[in-house]
């Protein structure tokens, strides 16, 4: 009954304020009996639940950089308590990521000028425009692409997120700081690596009922396989002989002896086994080992 409530509360604000309005309305509009929201009108309702900004997020275009300021606006002035804001925010990240991955797919003319400019100003003047935003804009591998800004997420929203929350999002702060792989390659020195991965355990280990948890298990999986197995231009295997290169298997030692009691040192110490029984060659059952330990597939 309190669901119906909030979603007959939605309508009746939408309906005063005259918050859906005919695309005949103004120039540019198409005809016909297509309509738009009212994204100022929008912007003045209180949003009570994650289910009612769920629904308002479900009537915003996704391409469009105003839709993402309404979003934010809605949050920012959501007075409930950490538990519920921590679900409005993960929905509004939600957003923010599929607006971001969507954007130059939705914006010809900001696209073309990221594929043909070759000036810096130009190119200055789109990051420009998008980091008020939260959006990046990131070189990489020859062309540029969008990502949200974890600062932008932190420094706008922080206060009104759970302990865990903030945690999570310092953590990521600076882990966007130093990309961690690029084309195939990994980017970070192995003992960096090991140190990301730690961080992730620790903080899993901490918040285990974190409503982001999945993330923070998936970047955990992400930078322990890239740890065990390299990625393909940064093997940890020796491309002519196939067997474990030195500098990996001295860190996989380092990082068993130094971290015990951990579900990542069982996990390396099971690995380690296995190529200590080929004598560190490659083998098939250290894919498998990986998708069902790492992965878990």
């Amino acid at each position: 009954m309190k669901r119906i409530f909030h979603l007959f509360l939605i309508i009746s604000l939408l309906m005063s304020c005259n918050f859906i309005k005919s695309r005949n309305s103004g120039k540019n509009h198409n005809s016909g009996n297509e309509r738009i929201v009212d994204l100022n009108a929008l912007m003045q309702m209180k949003i009570v639940s994650v289910g009612d900004y769920r629904d308002v997020l479900h009537q915003l275009d996704q391409g469009d950089l105003k839709s993402i300021e309404v979003a934010a606006t809605l949050l920012k002035n959501c007075d409930s308590d950490s538990i519920s804001l921590d679900s409005i925010f993960f929905e509004f990240t939600d957003f923010l990521n599929i607006a971001t991955s969507s954007f130059l797919d939705n914006n010809e003319r900001v696209s073309t000028q990221l594929a043909n400019s070759t000036s810096k100003d130009s190119i200055d003047r789109i990051g420009q425009m998008l980091a008020p935003y939260g959006i990046g804009l990131v070189a990489s591998e020859g062309a540029w692409y969008l990502e949200p800004q974890n600062g932008y997420l932190l420094k706008n929203f922080g206060s009104k997120l759970s302990t865990a929350y903030r945690e999570y999002l310092n953590i990521e702060v600076e882990e966007q700081k130093t990309r961690f792989a690029e084309d195939g390659s990994i980017l970070i020195p192995i003992d960096s690596l090991a140190s990301r991965i730690i961080t992730h355990e620790n903080f899993m280990d901490r918040h285990p009922d974190f409503i982001a948890g999945k993330m923070a298990q998936d970047l955990f999986a992400q930078y322990l396989g890239a740890y065990l197995a390299g990625m393909d231009n940064s093997r940890v295997f020796d491309k002519v002989t196939n067997i474990l290169k030195d500098e990996p298997r001295k860190s996989f030692e380092s990082f068993i002896e130094r971290n015990p009691n951990r579900k990542s040192t069982e996990i390396i110490k099971a690995y380690l086994d296995l190529l200590r029984a080929t004598n560190f060659y490659y083998t098939d059952k250290l894919d498998s080992f990986l998708l069902a330990k790492v992965y878990q597939e």
